[in-house]
């Protein structure tokens, strides 16, 4: 396999990873957002602190 094809299978699953949607409750609120929401809240926090 070569190496071009190695990278496009990986962000394949990478992206399949972030649309994943965790099934958790606190309280009263049941998650409903992907992961990628929460990754993405998380590079703006790291951009915003440096």
């Amino acid at each position: 396999m070569s190496d071009e094809k190695k990278g496009c299978a990986v962000m394949n699953q990478a992206l399949t990873w972030l649309k994943v949607s965790d099934d958790w409750t606190i309280g009263s609120y049941q998650n409903k957002l992907p992961r990628m929401c929460y990754a993405a809240v998380a590079l703006v926090l790291v951009l915003i602190i440096l």
